[in-house]
């Protein structure tokens, strides 16, 4: 199934407006655009979708999901090198980055057990698994098990580890990123986007950090969130600043949600 014709036809920028205004709520229209939605940086990669899910219906619709850091993205991938992908969702940075360059791989970590199973089946489509390693685990300061908060049950993006008793949670196993890198593996970029706690995925980077052997880490303050886990919003930033590296923010740091990036000084 094409998207519809405003979509093709109109350019990037005004694609999500007009998304947001007549295509948001009518994802039971289109279900077999969720089924094969074809990127639109890059057209040979197809991708299996949640109807209603927020995130997906951009993809589906728009053929992009942050259209900005799209670019981004596929400018650093096109160099070469491992990503990894903490907080994966359904795939679509993971397989970015992989088809960009033969060259790439990705450890791509997801802990929603609703989202792995789209992840794998896209990174199986696209014949993928020898250049994308999943792990089925949430990325921590720690090894051991978190409470992980699913969501929504149409919504991919919101799940993430919670303290709060009432939530509809499970329980996942935890992983440092240093357990699960090869020795002396260079990262080219670490990628964190998981609702509030990129401050526990980062601390769990501790020994790749102090060896300078990430070369870029682009990470996501949700205040909201990191207040609930009791996490304060200069943890993220003073921890890399004391192993060595050059903090930047990307976005207005007086909004709930902060994008970072930091780099060895």
């Amino acid at each position: 199934m094409n998207r519809p014709f405003l979509m093709r036809t109109l350019p990037i920028w005004l694609r999500n407006s007009v998304y947001s205004r007549l295509f948001s709520s009518r994802h039971k229209e289109f279900n077999e655009l969720f089924q094969e939605a074809t990127l639109g940086c890059l057209p040979e990669i197809k991708m299996n979708l949640l109807p209603g899910d927020h995130i997906s219906g951009y993809i589906a619709f728009t053929g992009y999901y942050e259209h900005t850091l799209t670019k981004r993205v596929l400018t650093v991938a096109r160099s070469g090198g491992l990503m990894i992908d903490i907080g994966a969702n359904l795939g679509y940075f993971s397989l970015i980055w992989a088809k960009a360059n033969l060259n790439n791989h990705v450890i791509a970590v997801e802990a929603s057990p609703r989202n792995i199973s789209f992840l794998k089946k896209n990174v199986d489509t696209n014949k993928l698994r020898d250049r994308i390693d999943i792990k089925t685990v949430g990325a921590g300061r720690e090894n051991g098990k978190l409470q992980f908060d699913i969501g929504p049950q149409e919504q991919s993006g919101w799940g993430g580890f919670t303290n709060d008793p009432e939530a509809a949670s499970i329980v996942v196993d935890v992983v440092r990123i240093d357990e699960i890198v090869p020795l002396n593996t260079r990262v080219r970029l670490l990628k964190i986007d998981i609702e509030g706690a990129d401050t526990w995925a980062l601390q769990g980077c501790e020994k790749l950090l102090q060896e300078k052997l990430i070369d870029e880490i682009w990470f996501e303050q949700n205040k909201p969130r990191m207040k609930k886990l009791g996490i304060g919003q200069e943890e993220s930033t003073d921890f890399l600043a004391a192993l060595g590296y050059v903090v930047k923010p990307m976005s207005d740091t007086c909004q709930d949600l902060v994008d970072w990036c930091a780099v060895p000084k």
